[in-house]
């Protein structure tokens, strides 16, 4: 019986109430010491349950740690770790015709006495080329090269063990760059300065410039079918309460070329000194931002200074490269289509959607809503782990229809995963009738992972539809949305701020109720010559056609070509009125590297070869940062010897409106509420608690559901383990007593 006691629990703290082998008790006092003794070893083990549980909870919620523009320090024997911020992120921009230039300028401060080493990484424009890399230590400049990627990881290698100073910049997924930096000093500070260069954007008669300070923490679904060499998106966000870092100051010269009207700023406070029509310095006004969100600057052309076509020339080692932006011939916004229109609005309800996000897609669908038609067709489909549809096909838009869709877009909550997937191909099926053109208005912020599955969707089941993307917050994943609406041949609108909602849905609703030039043509005479799209997209009501080309000389003319509702135009452009612009070349090269990156990941293996050596040759002659390619920088001689460097990483600034991470998430569905088929709707809904970002890369409900499960069951098992042993132990003090 002893024996058989320490076997089962060996709690010191019991040994009193245990029963010596020889003793004779009466029967009511061995009756109760055991039952003691059972209801405390129970009492242990459900504890010991709930202790798991709840660690359990943690290590679901744990991933490994990222940022932007931060730095997570450790020493060469990883006995002291650190955080610094960044002392100052200067941004410094110029802006010349379409082109803007950009330095970014990060200093870090190592105040420990030991050598350490830290990895950052940050968010660039999606359109971005990234060529240039310096690293500054104190009065020495030490500029970056380019190499293939893993010679240039060897090298930065290879002079870390060394002792000496190196940075690393690579790619690594989308519009994501990281940054690595060994052998910093004890009391020294760095510095880490990039340049890049993009075409901005033009749309509305209106510049706009965007510069994406946070990285959006992304969800990966668990069962994606991921393209080759898949790199997946490190979340982590700072926690409630934790002191946001990184400030940046930006300066901006703005000197276009042609005079503008209304430099403003819908994201941040800004100043702004005018030296004339044509040139602008605009800085952040007061403290330096934090960097929880997108910076963004707009300005406007004045009506007699709006260009009908700019074309902008570079010739580099006895080649000729081109930019032109046409703004092709268009009908005036009231213009009504010749054909009935379908319009599928496919609302992301995620739980990255939580906080600004929901309240600012609920008010651009209600703005939607309000510019149908009873002659307009309509539905609405909502996602986030599952995706279910307001009517199972489109109907009508009279007044029973509509108000219907408005009651159930204001009982709307955002949570759970961001399973697209399903939404998408539920929209792309729905095109029920060839007589009415399909419109698909995707309303999300694109904080998925797995886009490369996302595009193929798009491209196969598109048919005729049209997709166009609008994004939600204050730090979307552009890089998404853009080629979202590429693939589907519709155009990308971003609203930042609630008060952008009704004039951004405005413009976006009379793009899609003006016809739209189609099967859009290029020409410049000369098959030899390199052109950039090679497939021009639809072109819609205030928006441009960019292209770009390389050729042995400069073509004299261009013509563009379509069909504006089914009628053919085209424009004949001279382009003897050239001027010569630096950065051209730099803008073909990023755009034919994107294109072979692209054409690399859908090839086989032998073409696969190919491409890739063609896209590695183009960046390096062009010095730019690619999939193929990465820029280092090593420091002529060594400062540290002996020792190793690991390195970490930190939490990014969590989003500006983002609901802050909970010690606890329902990762609910909010679908019920809204369908108005029971058969496109989940049975059940729960309330609405917050979101905790690092969950959203699994399938959460279902883990809890089944970490539970199997928790009940253990305690059910040893419960009957323990009543067996309970009634073997009453038996023999029975045969004893």
């Amino acid at each position: 019986m002893k024996q058989l006691n320490h076997s089962l629990l060996p709690l010191s703290f019991l040994s009193d109430l245990s029963i010596e082998e020889n003793q004779i008790l009466p029967m009511h006092s061995v009756r109760t010491k055991l039952g003691i003794k059972h209801m405390l070893k129970n009492l242990i083990i459900f504890c010991a349950l709930l202790l798991l549980w709840f660690f359990s909870n943690t290590v679901l919620a744990g991933q490994e740690e990222t940022s932007y523009s931060s730095l997570w320090l450790e020493s060469a024997d990883g006995s002291e770790r650190l955080q610094t911020e960044a002392l100052s992120t200067s941004i410094s921009m110029s802006v010349s015709g379409p082109i803007l230039r950009a330095k970014v300028k990060q200093t870090f401060r190592n105040p420990s006495q030991v050598w350490l080493e830290g990895v950052y990484s940050f968010p660039l424009p999606e359109q971005a080329a990234v060529d240039q890399l310096r690293m500054m230590i104190a009065d020495r400049v030490v500029e970056g090269q380019i190499k293939e990627k893993q010679a240039a990881r060897k090298s930065y290698e290879k002079a870390r063990e060394n002792g000496q100073r190196t940075s690393l910049l690579n790619l690594q997924r989308s519009n994501i760059f990281t940054t690595s930096v060994a052998n910093i000093g004890p009391g020294e500070a760095i510095s880490v300065e990039f340049e890049y260069q993009q075409v901005l954007d033009f749309q509305d008669h209106q510049y706009t410039l965007r510069f994406p300070m946070v990285n959006t923490p992304q969800y990966t679904p668990a069962d994606s079918l991921l393209e080759q060499g898949f790199v997946a998106p490190i979340n982590s966000v700072k926690q409630a309460g934790d002191t946001p870092g990184n400030p940046v100051s930006i300066s901006i010269d703005l000197n276009p070329g042609f005079p503008i009207e209304d430099p403003s700023s819908i994201s941040h406070p800004i100043s702004v000194n005018a030296f004339g029509a044509e040139h602008y310095k605009i800085d952040l006004k007061g403290l330096a931002a934090l960097s929880n969100r997108d910076f963004i600057l707009s300005w406007k052309l004045k009506p007699s200074a709006k260009p009908m076509a700019s074309i902008l020339r570079e010739d580099v080692n006895g080649e000729a490269y081109g930019l032109l932006m046409i703004m092709p011939p268009q009908v005036s916004a009231q213009t009504e289509f010749s054909m009935p229109r379908e319009l599928i609005w496919v609302l992301d309800v995620s739980g990255s959607m939580q906080g600004d996000s929901i309240e600012q897609a609920r008010s651009a669908m209600l703005k939607a809503l309000s510019r149908l038609g009873p002659e307009d067709y309509f539905n609405i489909i909502c996602f986030n782990t599952q995706a279910w549809s307001l009517f199972p096909s489109s109907r009508a838009g009279n007044v029973d229809n509509l108000n219907l869709a408005r009651e159930r877009i204001l009982k709307l909550e955002a949570n759970g995963g961001t399973e697209m997937q399903a939404a998408l191909a539920m929209a792309l099926s729905q095109q029920g009738h060839s007589e009415r053109l399909s419109q698909v208005i995707f309303v999300t912020d694109g904080a998925v992972s797995n886009e490369a599955e996302l595009f193929s969707e798009i491209q196969h089941n598109l048919g005729e539809s049209r997709l166009f993307t609008l994004g939600i917050g204050s730090a979307p994943n552009s890089y998404f949305m853009r080629k979202a609406a590429l693939a589907g041949r519709g155009s990308f609108t971003y609203i930042s701020q609630p008060q952008e909602v009704n004039k951004k849905i405005d413009k976006l609703l009379r793009k899609l109720e003006a016809p739209a030039l189609t099967d859009v043509g290029f020409d410049l005479n000369d098959p030899s010559i390199s052109v950039l799209p090679e497939i021009l997209p639809d072109v819609y009501l205030g928006e441009p056609v960019y292209i770009s080309f390389k050729a042995d000389h400069f073509p004299h003319y261009a013509e563009l070509s379509g069909k504006l509702d089914g009628t053919p135009s085209s424009l004949r452009l001279p382009l003897d009125a050239s001027i010569q612009h630096s950065g051209i070349a730099v803008e073909w090269a990023r755009r034919k590297i994107t294109d072979l990156v692209e054409r690399h990941q859908q090839a086989d293996s032998e073409s696969q070869a190919l491409l890739r050596e063609e896209a590695l040759d183009i960046a390096l002659a062009h010095h730019q940062v690619s999939k193929f390619t990465s820029l280092v920088a090593v420091d002529a001689l060594p400062d540290r010897a002996g020792g190793s460097l690991t390195s970490k990483r930190i939490p990014a600034n969590l989003p500006k409106g983002w609901v802050k991470p909970l010690a606890a998430s329902a990762n609910t569905l909010s679908s019920a509420v809204f369908s108005a088929t029971p058969s496109h709707s989940p049975t059940s809904v729960l309330s609405h608690q917050g979101i905790h970002l690092a969950r959203t890369a699994t399938n959460t409900p279902y883990q809890l559901f089944l970490g539970t499960s199997l928790l009940c069951l253990a305690l059910v098992v040893w419960t009957l383990w323990f009543w067996s042993i309970r009634q073997s132990e009453r038996k023999q003090a029975w045969d004893r007593a």
